[in-house]
């Protein structure tokens, strides 16, 4: 299978346990790996044949903004189910949801969950 990537997408949101992570907010870097099948896109060169990257994009950041989780776990399976909502091509998708300098009083570069999902009947 083809994959699509992208790599450390910049979201400012508002997850965490703590109070002045809902009211503060804070960066996180979301990373995406999606399979679908290129050979269309490969032949034609024509945009309507693939996945827009802007459009992900702009889909993750809206995801990512329109709620505030306790978890990044609940953020990234979000993002999972409404990309597999919109992209009927999308077979596959890991997710890695990045938070950095999370807030745990320790002194750490990130804290991070990495999720996998492929494509079945209740994502359609």
């Amino acid at each position: 299978m083809d994959r699509i990537m992208i790599e450390d997408l910049q979201v400012y949101a508002y997850h965490g346990v703590a109070p002045a992570e809902k009211s503060n907010g804070q960066m996180f870097l979301v990373s995406l790996w999606m399979d679908v099948n290129l050979e269309r896109a490969a032949k034609s060169d024509d945009v309507k044949d693939t996945v827009s990257y802007a459009d992900i994009c702009a889909d993750v950041q809206k995801v990512m903004q329109l709620k505030k989780y306790n978890l990044i776990e609940s953020a990234a399976m979000n993002v999972i189910e409404y990309l597999f909502r919109t992209y009927p091509g999308i077979t596959k998708i890991r997710i890695l949801l990045k938070k950095p300098w999370a807030p745990m009083g320790h002194h750490l570069k990130f804290a991070a969950v990495e999720l996998e999902r492929q494509r079945s009947e209740r994502n359609e």
